[in-house]
């Protein structure tokens, strides 16, 4: 996005979000209104309330100051729904409404809206297939062995944020990962398990990926864990060297594909199928659906074959190429009537990262 905007680091502020700050969050409020435009990716996958009521409240609060602020508030590229909630469907709707345009990610969530309101979205795709990254960043050691990539979801470890199996999985996550990682070290592949969600110490643990992936490692020593990257380009660099990859963060899945490996991505919502069907990359285990052993089954069906997938994961990623140009032609067209050259980004404390 830098790059599609022409912005340095520099260029660019941070404005938090204070929810029990009455005055924090009235200066956001006049920073909206200051604003050219406003972007709001709603953390790519939260405008729903597949997390939780309160949590998409927060996200409908952060629009509706957009709306109010009268500054052109643009929905980029981002999955929209499901949405179970009655209490909430009026103010969604509202929102959808009012925003100057809006963007999706997949077909899925564009039929959604349309059945949902009157509105006709544009389907791009998500911004981070152009996030770059350099292989020289982290030099992994040579080896012999296949090296496969495994990215545990915190959030499904641990049972989502209910702990009690907030996604309805039909598989036993913990089960899986164990056997996965068995039957992975037994046809002779090394196992690199990749955090991709990393939270701070004083923040919740349910999130945190290398918490998940220690407690794995300590049942199967020989795994590696990479190391706690400081950006999503390290973590995109280092997932870039694998042989294959399998993936429960969204994010973690796109860097994967987007750099040439051979991508499994394991599924607990439709976003999965929605984002990566809209690419035409018909790889997805579905967690929702199969039980812990034909979730190994497919998985471990699907690495069977590398260059097959490999070959999946280029044609997809040339597809998003052309995708995500629908949404960065128009974000240009909005931006070129404008004299503002910083970029302020107003968000909630930062929380993990559950846009994965």
């Amino acid at each position: 996005m830098q790059q599609v905007l022409g912005l340095s680091d520099t260029q660019i502020r941070t404005l938090p979000f204070r929810h029990k700050n009455p005055r924090a969050m009235l200066q956001s409020f006049h920073e909206m209104k200051s604003c050219d435009l406003i972007l709001d990716f709603t953390g790519g996958d939260s405008f729903s309330d597949i997390y939780g009521v309160r949590r998409l409240l927060r996200k409908l609060l952060h629009k509706q100051m957009a709306i109010t602020s009268k500054t052109p508030l643009l929905l980029a590229p981002q999955t929209y729904g499901p949405l179970t909630s009655r209490v909430v469907k009026p103010w969604f709707i509202h929102v959808i409404k009012q925003a100057a345009e809006v963007f999706t990610r997949d077909d899925l969530s564009a039929d959604f809206l349309r059945r949902l309101t009157d509105r006709d979205p544009l389907v791009a795709t998500d911004v981070a297939v152009t996030l770059p990254w350099d292989p020289n960043m982290y030099p992994l050691a040579e080896t012999t062995r296949r090296r496969i990539g495994l990215n545990v979801s915190g959030l499904l470890w641990n049972g989502g944020y209910t702990g009690d199996n907030q996604f309805n999985l039909t598989t036993d996550y913990r089960e899986y990962c164990h056997s996965l990682i068995t039957a992975l070290q037994e046809a002779g592949s090394e196992v690199d398990l990749v955090p991709h969600v990393l939270t701070r110490e004083w923040e919740s643990a349910q999130e945190d990926d290398v918490r998940a992936a220690l407690h794995l490692q300590e049942a199967h020593p020989e795994c590696t864990v990479a190391p706690r990257f400081a950006s999503p380009v390290e973590a995109k660099s280092y997932i870039s060297q694998l042989d294959g990859f399998i993936g429960s963060r969204m994010h973690a899945t796109i860097a994967s594909f987007t750099s040439g490996v051979p991508t499994v991505p394991v599924a607990y919502s439709r976003k999965f199928a929605g984002f990566f069907g809209n690419l035409g990359y018909d790889v997805l285990v579905d967690l929702s659906a199969a039980d812990s052993a034909q979730a190994l089954e497919q998985t471990l069906g699907y690495l069977s074959d590398l260059d097959l997938l490999s070959g999946k994961a280029a044609a997809a990623a040339a597809v998003a190429t052309q995708r995500i140009d629908i949404f960065t032609e128009s974000l240009r067209t909005h931006l070129s009537s404008t004299a503002s050259s910083t970029v302020k980004r107003i968000e909630a404390p930062p929380f993990g990262d559950a846009v994965n």
